[in-house]
């Protein structure tokens, strides 16, 4: 049943729309050095989580974090390549703009790391 104005449902379609989000993500690995250092932050905590043996309900809350970071991250990096597009020169709004979208990011990290030290730091306090 084809809708007003809407087009049936493609899976070629969907096809193209993943490789566009996956455009969009290799796009934030090459330009943003915040990607780096969340992906190195990444790979510790999968490498912690592993050697310490967390439950699966503390992998689900890691990768829950690691999820969060690097999504909002990516948004933060859509916001200031549409608000540098709209406004090229330097502007008091669309920085104010640029600066929350990096502020959500940081308190998705900041809580992540809170996170991270909550289930690591016991393990390994006890490992030493």
């Amino acid at each position: 049943m084809k809708l007003k104005g809407k087009t049936p449902f493609s899976w070629k379609k969907r096809g193209i729309s993943f490789r566009y989000a996956w455009k969009g993500i290799q796009y934030a690995f090459k330009s943003q050095h915040n990607m780096w250092l969340h992906s190195a932050a990444t790979i510790i905590a999968i490498v912690l989580a592993v050697l310490l043996n967390i439950t699966a309900i503390e992998w689900l809350i890691i990768l829950f974090c690691i999820t969060l970071v690097m999504a909002l991250e990516i948004i933060n990096t859509a916001i200031e390549v549409l608000a540098d597009h709209l406004h090229p020169e330097q502007h008091p709004k669309i920085g104010l703009v640029k600066d929350l979208a990096a502020g959500a990011v940081l308190i998705a990290a900041l809580m992540a790391f809170i996170i991270g030290c909550w289930i690591f730091g016991v393990r390994i306090i006890n490992f030493f």
